[in-house]
């Protein structure tokens, strides 16, 4: 596969499973300690899940949990932060400026941080309570998967996901899954980055559990990474405006998802079908999950679309722009 390294890919898979009782034993060590609330904060790609951490807390638990912005909860706090919260924050290199500040500013007032990050030695794990390395080269997905061994058993814990241990075991088998799920839709990959790639302006869709996905490749990889142009928005919210602007040139990109809002999904694929000749609909149930309950697949749908499109629709989009996902105009180029 373009740009992809399996034997690379495996090794993480297992560096990432050897970490799975770290991020248990944090979540264990939080329960016993007590706490009032759960903060995830970070910026970028690194807010993604955590966007995805929050859906299924507004299902899942009656535990107060936020997800906030770094820079912003930075800048104005929150009244329901206090010396008994917990900060959970995450950044592969360790020294993403809000991340770390945010981090800092907790040591300070003595709230205790969880850092999901690859160096124990970078300022953000040297500003935690608790490390939780990221030992993988590459794969998104795998940051998905330290994050749910850490939340998924401190609700557990809480008395409230009681198939925790088998989800838990279930959840090793991803990694496997997920690199059949990359051969799988690879050559579609391939083929929408051809027709798409020089397109103006394009829209993204999707909701709930999946929007955390959609706001990471539409800004951390379509504009970030190549300086193309879209839209990116809700299912619920698109059509509260956005839909005005869909012409039958434009096309829309719908992430579906596999939970309760997946019918606000099918609401916007049923309208865009009667505009656009350029409906692309990414569903996560067309991949398998060998091994893995069906009760466990909405949790999981996040992660095997990040797979499909951070991994191979991300490489096969740098192939046919021929600009590098690694270079930047502003980014982490000069002080800004």
């Amino acid at each position: 596969m373009l740009g992809f390294n399996q034997d690379e890919y495996q090794t993480s898979a297992r560096e990432i499973v050897a970490a799975r009782k770290q991020a248990e034993h944090t979540a264990e060590d939080i329960h016993q300690s007590g706490f009032s609330n759960v903060f995830f904060a970070a910026v970028g790609g690194s807010l993604a899940p955590m966007m995805a951490i929050n859906e299924f807390a507004k299902e899942m638990t009656m535990l107060p949990v936020y997800v906030e912005q770094a820079a912003e909860l930075i800048s104005k706090g929150s009244k329901k932060m206090n010396k008994d919260s917990v900060v959970i924050t995450l950044s592969k290199s360790g020294d993403t400026k809000e991340s770390v500040a945010i981090a800092e500013w907790c040591q300070a007032q003595g709230i205790r941080v969880v850092a999901i990050t690859k160096n124990a030695d970078s300022p953000l794990a040297r500003a935690s309570t608790w490390h939780i390395p990221m030992r993988h080269k590459n794969g998104v997905e795998y940051e998905y998967m330290l994050l749910y061994w850490l939340f998924f058993r401190l609700i557990a814990l809480n008395g409230e996901f009681t198939q925790y241990e088998r989800f838990a075991r279930q959840l090793e088998l991803l990694p496997e899954n997920l690199l059949q799920a990359k051969r799988d839709f690879d050559p579609r990959a391939q083929e929408i980055a051809r027709q798409y790639h020089s397109s103006d302006y394009m829209m993204w869709i999707g909701g709930a559990e999946m929007w955390g996905e959609v706001y990471l490749f539409s800004m951390c990889i379509l504009e970030e990474m190549q300086w193309k142009r879209t839209k990116s928005v809700s299912s619920a919210e698109f059509f509260h405006g956005t839909l005005e602007l869909l012409e039958k040139e434009v096309p829309l990109f719908l992430v579906k998802g596999e939970g309760r809002c997946r019918a606000l999904d099918d609401r916007v694929e049923h309208f865009a079908q009667k505009i656009t000749q350029h409906l692309v609909v990414i569903d996560p149930r067309d991949y398998r999950l060998n091994g893995i309950d069906d009760a466990f697949r909405w949790l999981l749908a996040p992660c095997i679309v990040s797979t499909l499109l951070v991994d191979r629709l991300a490489a096969h989009f740098e192939h046919h722009t021929g600009h590098d996902l690694n270079i930047r105009r502003y980014y982490r180029q000069f002080e800004y």
